[in-house]
């Protein structure tokens, strides 16, 4: 229990990176012998009926403690002790069932709370290789390589991964338009394309047509972002906050 609401704390500071306090290797391949190359989202994992790869870890120890202070200042001694014990015991478990997908998905968890965000993409980069038809380690690194490690190629190429073996999780579709939005000007066109791929892959889904209203309203799309806030106001009658979105941007049209 202390790790989950530990974890859900550290999410709400996605958006404000801390320099972990060393130098980060740009290098696509610095845990597992191969590489498969993602919040928002992270996700708890399940097992996936698919072939396992023989492969070799080459990461950092999987039961190296690394916290970076800035990262662990504001947890009790007690709390912080709990973390680095759940370390150990999750990596123990790993290396006695080397299968033990689960577990790499957590240990990850614990080493990104603690700063350690090397440590927690060598694990998730193996946990991909051990299980490439996942989708959650694929999403972990998206968030992990967007928003800590600042590798935008590598972002995208997890994200993309994470939607292919799983189109339903809505949430990497935001996760991904998110990353051209915001990160890769380049591709900035891109960002209300992902969302509405979403869309037809997940029709029911109240979050990612109120991101793509959101995204057409910050592009000054004022047409559309009505379009799709009216969307957002069918599924949820008498939203306040949409109707006033709605009536906002009538205005702005009016002008």
């Amino acid at each position: 229990m202390l790790i989950s609401v530990i974890f859900r704390s550290k999410i709400g500071q996605l958006v404000s990176v801390r320099n972990p306090g060393e130098a980060v290797s740009p290098s696509p391949t610095p845990s597992v012998s191969e590489t498969p190359a993602p919040s928002g989202s992270m996700v708890s994992a399940t097992p996936f009926p698919e072939p396992v790869k023989p492969v070799v870890y080459k990461g950092r120890p999987m039961d190296e403690v690394r916290p970076v202070p800035d990262e662990v200042k504001l947890f009790s001694d007690s709390q912080k002790q709990d973390i680095y014990n759940s370390i150990g015991n999750v990596a123990q478990g790993i290396k006695s069932n080397p299968e033990y997908f689960n577990g790499m998905i957590q240990l990850g968890t614990l080493k990104k709370t603690i700063g350690d965000y090397i440590g927690a993409r060598d694990i998730w980069e193996y946990a991909s290789v051990k299980r490439p038809l996942n989708s959650v380690s694929f999403a972990n690194l998206g968030e992990l390589y967007w928003r800590y490690l600042h590798q935008y190629n590598l972002a995208e190429l997890n994200f993309k991964t994470s939607i292919k073996n799983d189109p339903a999780n809505s949430g990497v579709y935001v996760s991904l338009s998110g990353v051209y939005f915001y990160s890769m000007k380049d591709k900035a066109n891109l960002a209300d394309d992902v969302l509405l791929e979403g869309i037809a892959a997940n029709p029911k889904s109240m979050d990612l047509p109120r991101a793509l209203a959101s995204l057409y309203e910050k592009q000054g799309e004022y047409a559309k972002a009505i379009e799709f806030w009216q969307k957002v106001l069918a599924q949820n009658p008498g939203d306040a906050d949409v109707m006033a979105a709605i009536d906002a941007l009538k205005k702005k049209l009016a002008n």
